[in-house]
Order: C-alpha cells, then structure tokens, then sequence
C-alpha cells in the first residue's frame, strides 16, 4: 500500500513541476505572442509563396 502512494506522490509531484513550468513558460516568456507572432509569420510566408508562382 505505501509503494502505491509513493508512486501517486511521485506522479503528483511530476504533474506540479510541470504545470509550474508551463505557467513560467507562458508567463515570463510570452508564449500567447510568440505563437501569434509565427502564425503570423507563417501566413506572410504562405502569401509570398502564393504570389510567386
């Protein structure tokens, strides 16, 4: 029974770490812009490529 808890500790503590590190990443790093900025960028490109042929 206390291996089966120490394995549900170790998952919790896993999930944790990586919902604080994906808050950081959002956060500090401007994840919500950085995707606005290469879908946009990818738009452009699409449209260049469009005019080119």
């Amino acid at each position: 029974m206390t291996l089966l808890f120490k394995i549900l500790g170790v998952i919790f503590a896993l999930f944790v770490v990586l919902f604080i590190a994906i808050v950081i990443e959002e956060s500090f790093f401007g994840g919500r812009r950085r995707r606005k900025l290469e879908q946009k960028a990818r738009e452009e490109q699409k449209a260049r490529e469009g005019q080119g042929r």
